[in-house]
């Protein structure tokens, strides 16, 4: 459109030559477009119809096709310009406005130009200006642009509402396909519920049967269990008065009845023995018959050869042998006997010894008159207990007393003989000068005689005071010492008795040791400290040896010990819990406090 536009300048007279002759022949075939002019060419501002749109649409295509088929098959010289074509198509317009062809010439033949005689020449237009003619190809251009954008308008809103309606019917179908199958969810869903109420009445009419039959069984669980209970308590005192009643039985019934069972166990015994004796002989007796059929079988092969007589009673034999040896195979059991069980004691409860009712009361009533009898002979030695602890009680006072007594007497004889050796010291000292050695032998010897006086009366202080040696023991030493200074063994003297008798005794030997010469008296304590030390060298070469041999026989043990290897990993050594330290409270006591601690320890 705008080239037509632009190219315009030309004079019409010269624009209707070139459309005459670019058109076609009269004879030439008119196209489809040429005989079915567009309606809508006369009035371009009436909307169309869809249906008249679309066929208009397909109308201008189908041209545009043909034209341009046409063109590929004409030739060079056929063609003309797009100014000429333009042309043409105003003169196509003018004449199906005007009715008349306003063709100068056509094309004859080989392109030759021709006028038609019968066409009046077309009348003469007056000369327009440039300006009207450009003003009113303007407005051709403004109307014709004005109307392809309104149709591509059109184009696309039909496209969209083309594609809205499909989309729109689209959309109606996908509802109706969810609506649809919502409806069969809903369907499905009021059948499932229907389904649960009924599975849910079920279960739970289920779980209620289930709770009334495990209240049914919790209620017999609980009877049985108070069933159980008593009988069980009727159990325990029927164990308890059978115990009572097994007390009272002679042990001669139990012997007898043991006797019994063990006759009737023998007798179980031997029966069973009998049977798998029995058994065993058949088995033998069988295969022993079984064992013999291979020799009568070669009899029989022997005598087939000796003769018809032979043959036969071979065969009798071996037909009775066989008969005897299924006979023998029938008769053992088919099952073999039982063996002899690791315990074959049978179930019998013992009988009951007491069977007659009036044999309990009779054994009642004696035991009673035996439990009365017994009860005042307890009576009696309480009595007779309680008279000698009261007699133990008054002796242990009396001894008490006499040993207070005697211990202060003892106490003053000490002082006193104290004092008097010390008079005598300090007189012997005051006499001779020449005597000096045998005085300060005399001191030296009764110095001896009181250590030896502390060394007899120091065991009680020293038992008291923490040693080990028991008390037993020390007054078996003390009783040994006594026999052996010549004392005659007295089992009513105490200790401390005993102890002042060996006390006297060893002051008179001192006093004899004192009156004698002081090499005798040396050499007589030489000769016993030889004798102190042999035996104590004996004893000690004695444990030495001991000792000797308790090392060999450990040395050996450990030899012969298997190797103990260590399994696993070693123990790891842990922190020790913190030990509480015992404090010990020393008591400081005196002489005195000593001397009576370990008199009150001596067991009288």
């Amino acid at each position: 459109m705008s080239a037509a536009g632009s190219g315009s300048g030309a004079p019409s007279q010269r624009g209707g030559e070139r459309s005459r002759a670019a058109s076609p022949p009269m004879d030439a075939p008119r196209d489809e477009s040429e005989e079915n002019p567009d309606p809508f060419a006369e009035n371009p501002f009436v909307m169309p119809d869809d249906d008249e749109l679309e066929t208009a649409r397909e109308r201008i295509e189908a041209r545009k096709a043909l034209d341009k088929a046409r063109a590929q098959r004409s030739s060079v010289r056929d063609k003309t310009t797009f100014t000429s074509a333009m042309g043409g198509t105003m003169a196509a317009t003018l004449r199906a406005a005007g009715g008349k062809e306003p063709v100068v010439g056509r094309v004859a033949g080989a392109g030759s130009l021709v006028s038609d005689p019968n066409e009046p020449p077309p009348p003469r237009k007056e000369k327009e200006h440039l300006h009207d003619f450009i003003a009113k190809k303007r407005e051709i251009f403004l109307v014709q642009m004005a109307l392809d954008t309104k149709r591509a308008e059109i184009r696309k809103l039909e496209e969209r509402a083309l594609q809205r309606e499909e989309a729109l019917t689209k959309s109606e179908k996908m509802l109706e396909d969810d609506a649809l199958r919502f409806d069969g969810f809903l369907k499905d869903n009021d059948m499932k519920v229907q389904e649960a109420i009924r599975n849910g009445e079920l279960a739970a009419k289920a779980k209620h049967e289930k709770l009334q039959e495990i209240k049914k069984l919790n209620a017999n669980v609980s009877i049985a269990s108070s069933e159980l209970g008593k009988t069980e308590d009727q159990l325990n005192d029927c164990a308890t008065y059978q115990r009572f009643l097994d007390a009272l039985t002679p042990p001669e019934f139990f012997a007898e009845q043991a006797a019994i069972r063990a006759a009737r166990r023998e007798a179980r015994r031997a029966a069973r023995r009998e049977v798998r004796d029995a058994y065993a002989n058949a088995i033998q007796n069988a295969a022993d018959l079984e064992a013999d059929l291979p020799r009568l079988e070669a009899a029989l092969a022997t005598a087939s050869r000796l003769g018809r007589k032979a043959e036969d009673r071979a065969r009798a034999e071996l037909e009775a042998a066989s008969e005897a040896a299924k006979t023998a195979r029938e008769a053992i059991p088919e099952r073999s006997p039982p063996p002899t069980p690791e315990c074959d004691d049978s179930d019998e409860e013992i009988p009951m010894y007491y069977r007659d009712a009036r044999a309990l009361p009779a054994l009642y009533n004696e035991m009673e008159e035996q439990n009365l009898f017994l009860i005042q002979n307890m009576q009696e030695t309480e009595e007779a207990l309680e008279e000698i602890q009261n007699r133990a009680r008054e002796t242990r006072e009396r001894m008490e007393a006499e040993t207070d007594a005697l211990e202060a007497q003892a106490a003053a004889l000490r002082a006193a003989i104290a004092a008097e050796e010390d008079k005598a010291a300090e007189i012997a000292r005051r006499g001779d000068p020449g005597k000096g050695s045998l005085a300060g032998a005399k001191p030296s010897a009764k110095k001896k005689k009181s250590d030896s006086e502390g060394k007899e009366k120091k065991p009680a202080g020293a038992i008291a005071a923490g040693s080990n040696i028991p008390l037993e023991k020390l007054t078996e030493k003390v009783a040994e010492v006594y026999q052996r200074c010549g004392f005659p063994f007295d089992p009513s003297m105490s200790t401390i008795q005993m102890l002042t008798n060996i006390e006297s005794k060893l002051e008179s030997i001192l006093a004899v040791a004192d009156s004698m010469p002081k090499d005798v008296v040396e050499h007589a304590e030489k000769a016993q400290e030889k004798v102190r030390r042999s035996a104590a060298r004996l004893e000690k070469i004695a444990e030495d040896e001991q000792a000797a041999i308790d090392k060999a026989a450990k040395s050996l043990a450990r030899a012969t010990a298997p190797v103990k290897k260590k399994v696993g990993k070693p123990q790891m050594t842990r922190s020790l819990p913190p030990s509480r330290k015992k404090k010990e409270v020393v008591v400081n006591m005196d002489k005195e406090e000593e001397e009576l601690k370990a008199f009150l320890a001596l067991d009288f």
